[in-house]
């Protein structure tokens, strides 16, 4: 008995892994979901990489929930076609999810805007904003789309007790928090150069050996100076020339 096989299939999966292709340069991502009949979990390809641009994997190797699109591909080589794990799947969409507050998920695009709760006897409003001097900086209107991945990011990194709320604290408030950090100090942050050192957020130099390394403060004033090298991170090397 031949079963029917579906060109297209709509669901809701764990990103388990995300890498690049082993003999291209495209991407292969894993996803916690399984083509009927198989006992594997499906693998997607693809070779542009800004599809795949918000699947970001945490520091466990875990990565978003998303909603998934994909159409029946080419046959794969040797295969029948009696089962639907013999094609090749295209994914054709993929949305983040979102929690909404009756803990159900949905689409990223269905999730309405994170306010903070009413609050009782509410202060008069401020005045309004004047504009500011053409000397002082002003911030630029922030970007929908990329404010609404660090949302997400954002919701994801609580839900996994990654940056739980703090105790004191309301959801609302630390989602913002976390959203707004996300955003200014990660996404709108500017690259920094070559042989950065992001754990003392401080330049490099090179040194004349062809090292890469910044000076440290000194613990106490009789101490010799010393410094950070990259790749000996962790370290407090004293010889100047090292690096």
């Amino acid at each position: 008995m031949t079963t029917a096989i579906e060109s297209q299939y709509h669901f809701t999966a764990e990103v388990k892994s995300k890498g690049k292709q082993q003999n291209r340069d495209g991407w292969a991502m894993v996803v916690d979901w399984k083509l009927p009949g198989s006992q594997y979990d499906l693998t997607l390809y693809g070779q542009d990489w800004e599809t795949v641009r918000d699947v970001v994997m945490d520091e466990k190797g875990q990565g978003p929930l998303c909603i998934f699109t994909i159409n029946q591909g080419n046959l794969k080589k040797d295969k029948t076609g009696q089962y639907s794990s013999d094609y090749f799947w295209d994914m054709v969409g993929i949305e983040q999810t979102w929690i909404a507050g009756d803990g159900e998920r949905v689409a990223s695009d269905e999730a309405p805007p994170v306010q903070a709760p009413p609050k009782p006897n509410p202060a008069p409003a401020p005045p309004a904003r004047t504009p500011a001097p053409k000397d002082q900086p002003f911030e630029i209107p922030p970007n929908p789309a990329a404010l609404g991945a660090c949302h997400n990011h954002a919701v994801d990194f609580i839900v996994r007790g990654i940056l739980p709320v703090p105790e004191g604290r309301e959801l609302f408030g630390w989602v913002r928090e976390l959203r707004d950090s996300f955003y200014r100090e990660i996404n709108q942050a500017p690259v920094a150069p070559l042989h950065y050192c992001y754990q003392h957020d401080q330049e490099r130099r090179q040194g004349p050996d062809g090292g890469w390394g910044h000076k440290l403060p000194k613990e106490a004033d009789d101490h010799a100076d010393s410094y950070c090298i990259e790749g000996r991170e962790g370290w407090r090397v004293f010889d100047a020339s090292q690096r």
